[in-house]
């Protein structure tokens, strides 16, 4: 004779298998449409398939942020920082990165436009949003995961003793300028340039983080903060540290400390744990030049006389990104092999 609680157990174990998960016919359509398309290819589908774009739209927005797994909870600083999570996407199985955004930080139109533009980049160095959703109080922006930082290969070479090779030196640099022309263009800024913003993939090819990453940011400074949580280098231009607006011209300067960084294997403007960073700021003002500049190999005169142009302490004496983009196109040409 079966016990009251065997019984009761069997009785949960029916009523389990009777009970049907409900899944709107949205969610399945979608679920549909990205397990063949893919997160990242899912844009230029909506163009592709046979459906009224407002359906399509219809039908591949309103994600939700169960449709990912967090894939590890070992984060860096950064990414504690800007609320960026490695994850899984459960509808196409693929590895993205998710950001959290806090909705009241973007409740302003401004905020709102600033959010649109980013998500709507397309270039092949400028790491691409893949979903943007809302969901409550959060928004989450799904982004195309990136390879280690330009700060992070830096160090590795530093380490070992290696520069880059003159041919890969050109192809970054002009890739940079690629990237900060198109923005330029779109009349879109980006605060964040530095080594820790900018990824190189294994075919060798530059790939600047969306500034979505970054936002809201943790400092108005653009300071690049290690692993030990002390300083690393200082990317300002000095008018930006007078209080001046924005303008083009810091672009180039931010390029030139890029460059500076990855001649050198150091930054520009370096801040060691218990240094003075006022000291720091006070010499980028004051237009006073890292002094390893002066030491520039002989035989590569052309990457001195970038960064000496890009880190004139008067904007007006600086090329302009579009100057540098014909310029780097043309180095980059010269020292690719036959």
């Amino acid at each position: 004779m079966m016990s009251f609680g065997a019984e009761a157990d069997l009785h949960r174990k029916r009523r389990r298998i009777c009970e049907v998960k409900v899944i709107s016919l949205r969610e399945l359509c979608r679920a549909v449409i990205i397990k063949n398309t893919g997160l990242r290819r899912l844009r230029k589908a909506r163009k592709k398939l046979p459906l009224p774009q407002h359906l399509i739209d219809f039908l591949t927005s309103d994600f939700s942020f169960r449709e990912f797994e967090a894939q590890s909870l070992n984060l860096s600083r950064d990414m504690r920082v800007h609320c960026i999570y490695p994850t899984r996407s459960l509808l196409d199985n693929s590895k993205v990165l998710l950001k959290c955004i806090n909705a009241k930080t973007f409740n302003s139109s401004s905020s709102s436009l600033l959010l649109k533009r980013w998500a709507e980049i397309r270039h092949k160095n400028i790491m691409r949003v893949l979903v943007l959703f809302r969901e409550r109080e959060t928004i989450g922006v799904v982004l195309e995961p990136f390879s280690p930082s330009l700060y992070d290969l830096v160090h590795k070479y530093r380490r070992a003793g290696v520069k880059f090779s003159e041919e890969l030196l050109w192809k970054m640099l002009h890739q940079i300028c690629d990237a900060l022309w198109y923005l330029q263009r779109c009349q879109i800024v980006h605060t964040e340039i530095q080594s820790k913003t900018l990824s190189l993939s294994k075919s060798g090819d530059i790939l600047l983080h969306n500034l979505l990453i970054y936002t809201p940011s943790e400092t108005e400074l653009n300071v690049c903060v290690d692993g030990k949580y002390s300083f690393h280098g200082i990317y300002v231009a000095p008018e930006k540290i007078r209080g001046e607006r924005y303008s083009s011209k810091q672009d180039a300067w931010a390029l030139g400390c890029v460059a500076f960084e990855m001649v050198f294997l150091e930054p520009a403007f370096p801040l060691r744990p218990g240094g003075n960073i006022f000291e720091t700021l006070n010499n980028i003002v004051h237009g006073v030049s890292p002094t390893t500049l002066n030491e520039a190999d002989k035989n590569r005169s052309d990457t001195g006389d970038l960064i000496r142009s890009c880190l004139m302490p008067d904007p007006w004496l600086r090329p302009s990104i579009e100057d540098l983009f014909h310029f780097t196109r043309e180095r980059m040409r010269q020292t690719r092999p036959n």
